[in-house]
């Protein structure tokens, strides 16, 4: 039975003994390029070259992101990979990572699509909703139908994502494809409530370190720059939410990659 404290302890381990190189890939990767996009998109207008840009700067945030997730998650895997192999390790698994992750949003989406095409006949508006009003016209059968299927799936993802935990370990170390999802569902089995728990109490953590710093510097940003200082404010703003994001995104691969590892002893060895 794998122990998530001997897990944790793992990690925190890496992360202490690789603190630099970590650090490194998560600033130049995961927490300067969002930055940068911050910048650009706090920049007025709707001309062709500046929504080019945007999206260019989407993309490359994007793109930068996923190496920066396979690099930490190659250096959190082995202690003999450096900074430099770290980088070749993740533009070589770039392609397999975001393809196989992007199969995975594709069945969560084809999942919910007919809860969401009965709401969408059923005559509800979105709009209306937010706003108070009547619902016209509204086919509460087809609704009610809609949203028991989507009600039903929400479990359904919960479990499907607690057992994806070790994909990007096992994309990364393994050099699978398509077949990491049937190794991570096969590695994680029996842990799913475990992993739950982990899954849940890091996302309340860090929806509670977001807000509180970013309104915080918010705050004190709009109160230093003035009413004219909106773009020093969403920059600001964006640059703690970059690393706030950044750094719980190394404790996540470091976590997801040690997991992989005890995972791997347990299962390979039995």
């Amino acid at each position: 039975m794998i122990s998530i404290g001997m897990v944790w302890d793992r990690a925190m381990a890496v992360i202490s003994g690789r603190f630099s190189i970590l650090l490194s890939l998560a600033v130049g990767l995961i927490i300067v390029p969002p930055i940068g996009q911050a910048a650009i998109d706090a920049v007025g207008g709707s001309s062709f070259m500046l929504r080019s840009t945007q999206m260019a700067a989407s993309l490359l945030v994007f793109v930068s992101a996923s190496i920066g997730a396979i690099a930490i998650t190659a250096v959190a895997s082995d202690p003999d990979v450096d900074l430099r192999s770290a980088l070749a390790i993740g533009r070589a698994r770039l392609g397999a990572f975001i393809g196989v992750w992007v199969i995975v949003g594709l069945c969560f989406v084809l999942a919910a699509l007919p809860g969401l095409i009965l709401v969408a006949t059923s005559g509800f508006s979105v709009a209306q909703a937010q706003a108070g009003g009547p619902q016209d016209g509204l086919n509460m059968g087809v609704l009610s139908i809609g949203m028991v299927l989507l009600l039903v799936l929400v479990p359904v993802m919960f479990w499907a994502t607690a057992r994806l935990v070790p994909l990007g370990a096992v994309i990364v170390n393994e050099r699978r494809g398509i077949g990491a999802i049937q190794r991570s569902f096969a590695l994680t089995r029996g842990m799913t409530l475990k992993l739950l728990g982990v899954l849940i109490l890091y996302a309340i953590v860090f929806v509670v370190v977001l807000t509180a710093s970013t309104s915080v510097v918010g705050l004190i940003a709009r109160l230093l720059a003035g009413s004219d200082g909106a773009i020093v404010v969403s920059v600001t703003v964006a640059a703690v939410a970059a690393l706030v994001a950044g750094l719980f995104s190394v404790v996540q691969a470091v976590f997801s990659a040690q997991l992989y590892a005890a995972a791997r002893e347990a299962h390979d060895g039995a």
